[in-house]
């Protein structure tokens, strides 16, 4: 009996001591620093991803920090107890300083293990680019359904392809190493200290603020002569309220620039040339009047595009409809937005004595062109602190901050 009595024992102890390791929590200065530790751009503490997982995702962090200058940081860890993910990662992000200082353009993906969750966590500059309806999008695209099969450097690695696209695109280049997503950026409207939190303050500015709106909705929805410009006009306007404003108070606002959207898109309108009435073809019909590259276009929904003719076909008008975030950009050789990140290869893996050789494809749906990229996979370091992504990056941070924006997802 006393034997048994030991056995008992022995097993619940061994079992307090396994829940106790299974129950330890990292906190915001117990997570590896990935720059401290190597240089990479991936803190993997608890080994979750494989050694070639972690150098497929510091190659790919490392060519879009060279093409655009924006940093990402990828972290995935077991647990962080009870703490919130979401205000984690700002934390985690404002403590390592992710992104450069003078335009904020970093990223945190932040998986935490036993909350099935993952938070990106964005900078002050990357905030248009990436919003928060882009980020739970990708988010739900691309690391979901692998993270639910347990693939997570898959999952990993096919958001940050994804998202590499998207910071890649031209446009979205200029804002990132211009910092213009401040402009509109949460960092704009930080209130100023010692400004009064007084409940008439907020009236008084909140009206001026919505007056303001309201003569900037005004004068960019009439200033324009033609129906096609006020359409641009207003969605610009609806972008900033979608992705700046979107909460509760602005529901009508943004609802109303809905319809206006509708309206100024599809509203009858008349020939430049002849002055005679023009009516919008279908889907189907339209078809008759693109070029193959333009009927691609909308075929893997990059563009979108309106044909409007008059009745005797005299004249005929061709408008343009971008998707604003999409995986495709244009294609260096045709020129239409149908051009993609097709592939990731591993050519040569990285040892510990050599570095390593990946290869990703781009290829174009409209006229088959293919570029080949080759990528050195930076030579596997060891250190003392576990698996944090050696290799790859550079020695630090840029200093960067986030007010949290960003998006996260569930699995």
């Amino acid at each position: 009996m006393l034997r048994l009595t030991r056995i008992l024992l022995f097993f619940l102890a061994l079992l307090a001591s396994t829940a106790t390791r299974a129950q330890t929590a990292y906190t915001i200065e117990s997570i590896p620093d990935p720059k401290r530790t190597g240089g990479g751009f991936v803190s993997n503490p608890d080994g979750i991803l494989s050694e070639g997982e972690v150098q497929q995702l510091n190659g790919v962090a490392g060519q879009l920090e060279g093409n655009s200058t924006a940093q990402v940081a990828i972290v995935i860890v077991n647990s962080i107890g009870q703490e919130n993910p979401k205000d984690f990662a700002t934390r985690l992000f404002n403590h390592w300083g992710i992104g450069q200082a003078d335009v904020d353009n970093g990223l945190l993906i932040f998986s935490v293990m036993d909350q099935r969750r993952t938070e990106f966590e964005t900078g002050y500059g990357l905030e248009g680019v990436l919003p928060d309806a882009v980020c739970y999008r990708i988010g739900m695209q691309e690391l979901v359904p692998y993270f639910k099969q347990e693939q997570y450097g898959q999952g990993l690695l096919s958001a940050l392809i994804r998202i590499k696209t998207t910071l890649e695109d031209p446009e979205a280049l200029e804002e990132i190493r211009s910092g213009g997503g401040q402009q509109y950026g949460r960092k704009a409207f930080q209130p100023v200290p010692g400004l009064p939190a007084a409940l008439g303050w907020y009236i008084f500015v909140n009206g001026l603020f919505h007056l303001f709106l309201l003569l900037w909705l005004l004068y960019t929805t009439y200033s324009k002569q033609d129906l096609y410009d006020r359409y641009r006009a207003v969605r610009r306007v609806y972008f900033f309220v979608f992705i700046i404003l979107f909460p509760l108070p602005y529901l009508l606002v943004y609802f109303y620039l809905k319809y206006r959207l509708n309206y100024l898109r599809n509203h009858p309108r008349y020939g430049k040339e002849t002055g005679k009435l023009m009516h919008k073809l279908d889907e189907q019909a339209d078809d008759a009047f693109l070029e193959s590259g333009q009927i691609t276009e909308e075929e893997i929904g990059s563009v979108d595009y309106d044909v409007w003719v008059t009745d005797d076909g005299d004249e005929t008008l061709i408008l343009r409809y971008a998707k604003r975030f999409s995986k495709y950009s244009a294609c260096p050789k045709c020129s239409y937005r149908t051009y993609y990140h097709a592939q990731t290869r591993t050519l040569k893996q990285a040892t510990y004595s050599h570095s390593g050789l990946q290869e990703q494809i781009y290829s174009c749906k409209n006229c088959n062109f293919q570029d080949r990229k080759l990528i050195t996979i930076p030579q596997k370091t060891r250190s003392s602190g576990g698996s944090s992504g050696g290799g790859g990056g550079g020695g630090s941070w840029g200093g960067g901050s986030s007010g949290g924006g960003g998006g996260g997802v569930s699995w």
